[in-house]
């Protein structure tokens, strides 16, 4: 009897976030695009006030990260980032391929294409910097992408995400669902790109490398692939400019190390993998999810 509330109140708690995404999504397409977008850093201005846990966790790693910066700055940059998040939410609800076209420039896309021409099939390795889904649907329009991704309980939302990545152009594959491993075979027969983000503590097969000064639960699937399938490595993030605009810069193919213990090797390129993506927040540093519990784990 004691679990009764507590599944109550999950049951509710997921009832309430497909009715949030549904609403926000359909009032979000009533709008003007920028008048959206607008809208979602206001939507993000106030989740600052209204989640107190994410708030709080976010403000201590930015501090733990930038302790020379003081308290004020870092609650500052814990406002901005979710006020970026609240914004590029509504950029996915509502971007279309044309404004993709006009909104998104690219710094190395002839990196893309050198890749491209191997025929190998590419693995995209990057993080949630900037809007990450953006770029997924800014590289799919220059060759096909595939993204792994966790599913997202409750079921409709993550419904929606796949719905929202298809309109861009951007297949899923979801970790862990029929057809999986068979679809990532796919994506290097078929010589495409496969989009993994790596800078999130997940329950996956991963390893302890070092993240902003500190280990870092880090998972591996991106090196595993390239070895596996000698692939080309990318790395590639998005920054939003003060107009709005994206910028996506693609840097590599980066070269790996192989020195035959794949074990090694897999940590090693991981961490290497995990420092160009410490690098590029450290550019923006309100364009990452500071309130991912990100060192949650520790060897």
């Amino acid at each position: 009897m004691s679990s009764w509330p507590t599944r109550s109140r999950k049951r509710l708690s997921r009832q309430f976030l497909v009715l949030f995404t549904r609403m926000t999504s359909f009032c979000a397409r009533m709008l003007p695009y920028r008048l959206a977008v607008a809208s979602g850093g206001m939507l993000g201005f106030c989740a600052y006030y209204l989640l107190t846990r994410e708030r709080t966790r976010a403000i201590t790693h930015i501090s733990s990260v930038f302790p020379e910066r003081g308290a004020l700055w870092a609650r500052q940059v814990a406002h901005r980032t979710f006020s970026h998040l609240g914004k590029s939410l509504l950029e996915v609800m509502t971007i279309d391929p044309r404004r993709l076209q006009s909104d998104v420039t690219f710094r190395g896309l002839e990196r893309l294409v050198a890749a491209v021409g191997q025929g190998k099939g590419i693995v995209f390795v990057t993080g949630h910097i900037g809007n990450w889904e953006i770029m997924g649907g800014a590289v799919a329009a220059k060759h096909p992408v595939s993204v792994v991704a966790a599913p997202i309980e409750p079921e409709p939302v993550n419904d929606m995400i796949v719905r929202f990545r298809a309109g861009i152009g951007v297949r899923t594959i979801l970790r862990n669902r029929a057809g999986a491993a068979k679809e990532l075979i796919r994506v290097f027969r078929e010589n495409r790109v496969l989009g993994i983000l790596i800078d999130q503590d997940t329950d996956v097969e991963g390893a302890f490398v070092d993240f902003m000064g500190r280990p870092a639960w880090t998972p591996t699937a991106a090196a595993q692939m390239a070895i596996k399938f000698g692939a080309p490595v990318l790395f590639g993030y998005d920054q939003r400019g003060s107009d709005g605009r994206h910028t996506i810069t693609i840097e590599g193919p980066l070269e790996l190390t192989r020195s035959g213990n794949d074990d090694k090797d897999i940590r090693t390129n991981t961490a290497m993998f995990t420092k160009l993506i410490e690098n590029a927040i450290l550019q923006n540093p309100e364009q990452w999810v500071w309130m991912h519990r990100r060192w949650r784990r520790q060897p």
